[in-house]
C-alpha cells in the first residue's frame, strides 16, 4: 500500500470504477492523464491546491482512506477522514486522563523524555556527541509541574537546534528553527516534514480512535489536535530530523532546489517530487521496533505508537514511547 501524493495545483483527482484518475496539465496546456489503482492506495495528500471531485472523495471515505491537505509550503491544512472510531470508551479514558494531574504529568514526563533521547540519537549519530541533551533529559524526572517539563523541553530544543550549524554546510545559513514561514532552506524543509509527518501520526490516531483533539503535552486550546502533536514529538527526530540531514548531506536536495518570495523559503516542484520520494523511502524503511521485537517501519511504527497509548490510557499499561539508539 502506498501514498498517493498530488502536487501540481491545476491537477484534477477524479474516479473511475475502482481507480483513481489524475489529471496533469502541461506546459502546451494538454492534459496528461494517469490511472492508480484504488487497492494500491492507502492514504491521500493533496499539496497545494489540487481538485478532487466529488466521487472521488466519496470513494476514497467508502475504502477508508483519509485525505489530507498541506499548504504548497507543505503546512498541514486538514483532513478528510473515514468515520470516526465507536470506541466510547476509549474516549473517556483519554479525558478521564487529562483530567488526572499525576496520570498526566508521568505520561508527559515519557513523552518529553523519548524526545530529548531520540534528539540527543541524532546529534551522537552526526558526531555532535559534546551536547547537554543527556543533562536536559534527566532534568525531565525531577520534575513536578507539565509546565516544568515543557521549559525543559523547550530548552533542549534550543541547544539541539543549535548543533546543527556544525552539522551542516555553511551555504544553508541555517541559525536555528523559525517557522511561519520558514526564512532559510534548511526550516522550509523541517516544516515540510513535519507538515508529512502530521499526516501520518493524524491517520494513526484516527485508526487507533483516539480523540485527536484532548492530548497531554499539548493543550486543548484553539482546536489544535494536541493528542496528534504529542504523538509526533518522539517522532520528530526520528523521521523528519533524520530525513532532512540525509537528503542535504547527501546532496539529493541542491540550494538551487528552493526558491524564495518575500522571504520565504520553498521549495520547487523538481526539490518537492525528490523530498516526497525521500520521505516515502524513510517510511517504508524497517527497524526492529523495541517493544515488540519484529521488525517494521516506521509507517507501522507509528500506528503500533498509537495503540500502545489507547491500550496505556484504557489497561494502565505504561505507555513506552518509541526510542532507538
Amino acid at each position: 500500500m502506498s501514498v498517493l501524493y498530488v502536487t501540481q495545483p491545476d491537477a484534477v483527482l477524479s474516479k473511475t470504477y475502482e481507480a483513481f484518475n489524475v489529471a496533469l496539465k502541461q506546459t502546451n496546456g494538454s492534459w496528461e492523464k494517469k490511472t492508480v489503482a484504488a487497492q494500491t492506495v492507502e492514504q491521500v495528500v493533496l499539496m497545494g491546491n489540487p481538485q478532487i471531485t466529488g466521487d472521488a472523495l466519496v470513494y476514497a471515505l467508502e475504502l477508508g482512506m483519509p485525505v489530507h491537505y498541506l499548504s504548497s509550503f507543505g503546512k498541514y491544512l486538514g483532513s478528510a477522514l473515514p468515520a470516526y472510531s465507536r470506541n466510547g470508551q476509549l474516549r473517556l479514558a483519554q479525558y478521564q486522563a487529562y483530567c488526572d494531574e499525576e496520570k498526566r504529568l508521568e505520561l508527559v514526563k515519557a513523552i518529553v523524555s523519548a524526545k530529548i533521547h531520540n534528539q540527543y540519537a541524532v546529534l551522537y549519530r552526526h558526531h555532535q556527541r559534546d551536547n547537554p541533551l543527556k543533562l536536559r533529559k534527566s532534568a525531565v524526572r525531577t520534575q513536578t509541574t507539565i509546565d516544568q517539563v515543557r521549559g525543559v523541553e523547550g530548552l533542549a530544543a534550543r541547544e539541539y537546534f543549535a548543533s546543527w550549524k556544525e552539522m551542516l554546510d555553511n551555504q544553508w545559513g541555517f541559525a536555528g528553527r523559525n517557522r511561519r514561514p520558514p526564512t532559510d532552506p534548511i526550516n522550509s524543509l523541517l516544516s515540510f516534514a513535519y507538515g508529512l509527518l502530521r499526516v501520518q501520526v493524524t491517520a494513526a490516531a484516527h485508526i487507533a480512535g483516539l480523540d485527536p483533539y484532548v492530548g497531554y503535552l499539548h493543550e486543548a486550546i484553539r482546536g489544535q489536535p494536541a493528542l496528534v502533536l504529542d504523538l509526533m514529538e518522539e517522532f520528530r527526530p526520528l523521521v523528519a530530523d533524520n530525513l532532512v540531514l540525509a537528503v542535504v548531506n547527501n546532496r539529493e536536495i541542491q540550494r538551487d532546489d528552493f526558491t524564495e518570495s518575500l522571504g520565504a523559503f520553498r521549495l520547487s516542484d523538481k526539490g518537492r517530487k525528490t523530498f516526497l520520494q525521500a520521505f516515502e523511502r524513510k517510511m517504508i524503511n524497517e527497524f526492529k521496533h523495541p517493544v515488540f521485537e519484529y521488525r517494521c517501519t516506521y509507517r507501522r511504527a507509528i500506528e503500533l505508537q498509537a495503540r500502545l497509548l489507547a491500550r496505556h490510557l484504557q489497561e494502565g499499561v505504561p505507555y513506552q514511547p518509541l526510542v532507538l539508539r
